[in-house]
């Protein structure tokens, strides 16, 4: 269940807690950052924390819980692995007589509960708490981790409180890559706060906190990350951009920086890339076999428009660089315009936006077609200038892949046709458009089978609501079963104890079929075009990601997760 922004602030201003401008300026930035209305009053300290628990705690219709009040059993504390518990938001507080009192930020997410259940034999009662609240109290059992890196810290310094040079600094900076490779992290972030320079790792999509350092150590820090990056040491008040390559474990590694002031001093987030693009290949993304065969049957055609879509950190250029790899021969000529240029792909020419010398997506892809290419490869199409250029290149016998943004598959033809593209050139040189979102594998080393009954399966539908819930308990029904048996990684050392290792995709391919183009106009709603596409053999996104949960891929919370952001 999501609390609606509009309900919440209903309440807020009827209990006399908002005034009406405030609530208004806090929706439109809500909607405008894409954040919960309550996260932005914890952020903004408008009102007390158990305050707008309290009242949260009504509209879940679950008792809310205040757990710097508790004196949590440290034995408690191992039921729920550490990492589950911080991306969940979970926490058992207290045993009783077969019962388990749990404090959720979402108690309605009946599939942890029925999971932690099975796992215990005990009953859940389920208790609300804030953010703010069960992150307080996960620092008392932030150990596993930080013991981690320390001991990796340790064995390179042995005093960070006396970093003096570049070189002290050299050695801290190379740990904390060091540890984000050997956890298979995507981002390092390194972020200084009022009273200390935090370190997150974003694993599987998920950000978590490694260290606190000391705030003292920031400058030489950040100054030993310019200097690999190539970047200005003497530069604070501007954001700058740099990569540099390592060599850790054997394998080269890129690494991707981008360093922005901020208030309380300068912030650097850094991209991990692979060098071996060996690795992208189509059929390791997760992908139906029924979306496969689509995929390649499209991947055949010599011209037309073949777009991705999706939100960012959806895998989208990785899809992508997997179809050049199919494309990829020496027969043809493979160019790609990007921002940036992610993985080296050999034999393929790749050029990258400079907004400095004006080389824009549009710029970029008029002096591609000069370029006697056979595909043309765009990073993102932003505008209706670079849509034009990308149509035009389409309709004059080029295969054109591109990403862009919207919802799914389907709403990628009137999104074409907002930024200007009429609907004739559109229905002619639209081929496929795959959307799709990444959801997070249970671990197999510590993947165990849980019972869920269909009551329990409704709740859950209920809380989230998705428009397809129905199409899923229908697949479910036909097969008789009054319960269903799910899987849930417990967490274990391979998988960090979050029960999740690696991701694959959800999606849905959208092959403009006879049928899908005659219906391209700005005069079809979406709706109607989403059941076209539907009845010509399109699987929509949640339905993919439910054979998944089924098949015991990932978990029906997992999927929501990622289709209800």
């Amino acid at each position: 269940m999501f609390i609606k922004n509009e309900d919440l602030l209903k309440i807020l201003i009827d209990k006399g807690l908002l005034k009406e401008d405030v609530a208004k300026g806090l929706l439109e930035m809500s909607e405008r950052k894409t954040i919960p209305v309550e996260e932005l009053i914890e952020e903004k300290g408008i009102i007390q924390d158990e305050e707008i628990g309290k009242i949260l705690s009504e509209l879940y219709g679950k008792p809310y819980i205040r757990l710097g009040d508790q004196t949590i059993k440290e034995g408690l504390l191992t039921i729920i692995p550490y990492q589950m518990a911080n991306h969940q938001l979970v926490i058992p507080f207290e045993q009783y007589d077969g019962r388990l009192k749990v404090a959720f930020n979402n108690p309605h997410n009946v599939e942890l509960i029925s999971f932690i259940e099975n796992k215990t034999g005990l009953l859940v009662e389920p208790y609300y708490a804030t953010k703010k609240d069960i992150k307080l109290a996960l620092k008392v059992y932030n150990r596993d981790v930080n013991e981690k890196f320390n001991k990796l810290l340790k064995g390179a310094m042995s005093d960070i409180q006396k970093i003096e040079s570049l070189e002290d600094a050299s050695k801290i900076v190379d740990t904390i890559i060091l540890f984000a490779y050997q956890n298979e992290a995507s981002d390092i972030h390194i972020e200084p706060h009022k009273q200390a320079l935090v370190v997150r790792n974003r694993i599987d999509g998920l950000l978590s906190t490694i260290a606190e350092l000391p705030l003292e150590i920031m400058d030489l820090v950040v100054t030993r990350i310019k200097v690999l990056g190539k970047m200005r040491t003497d530069e604070h008040r501007a954001a700058q951009d740099g990569r540099f390559k390592i060599e850790l474990e054997g394998n080269e590694i890129t690494l991707r920086v981008s360093i922005l002031p901020t208030y309380d001093g300068e912030k650097v987030v850094m991209r991990l890339l692979t060098s071996d693009n060996k690795t992208i290949k189509l059929e390791s993304l997760g992908y139906s076999q029924h979306n496969m065969d689509v995929i390649n049957k499209n991947m055949q055609k010599s011209h037309g428009m073949v777009l991705m879509t999706g939100p960012t950190g959806s895998g989208k250029t990785t899809t992508l660089y997997a179809l050049l790899r199919i494309l990829n021969s020496t027969d043809v000529n493979i160019s790609t315009i990007e921002d940036p240029i992610e993985y080296r792909l050999e034999g393929v020419n790749q050029t990258q936006v400079n907004a400095k010398t004006e080389l824009t997506f549009a710029n970029g892809l008029r002096a591609l077609v000069r370029q006697d290419p056979d595909i043309i490869m765009v990073g993102e199409i932003r505008d209706q200038e670079t849509a034009s250029v990308a149509i035009n290149a389409a309709l004059t016998g080029h295969l054109v892949l591109a990403t862009l943004h919207t919802n799914d598959a389907v709403s990628t033809l009137p999104r074409l046709m907002e930024m200007g593209v009429q609907s004739f050139l559109v229905s002619a040189t639209a081929q496929m458009i795959i959307a799709q979102r990444l959801v997070r594998t249970i671990c197999k080393h510590c993947k165990k089978p849980y019972e869920m009954s269909l009551k329990k399966l409704e709740d859950l539908g209920a809380a989230f609501q998705p428009k397809d819930f129905k199409k899923m308990m229908e697949r479910i029904e036909r097969q008789g079963a009054g319960a269903l048996t799910f899987y849930m990684g417990e967490g274990c050392e391979h998988c960090n104890h979050t029960g999740f290792k690696g991701r694959n995709c959800i999606a849905e391919v959208l092959e403009i079929t006879d049928e899908v183009r005659k219906n391209i106009s700005g005069n079809t709603k979406l709706d109607e075009l989403r059941e076209i596409a539907e009845k010509q053999g399109m699987i929509n996104m949640f339905m993919d990601g439910v054979e998944k949960v089924l098949s015991g891929d990932t978990t029906l919370e997992e999927v929501l997760r990622v289709m209800c952001d």
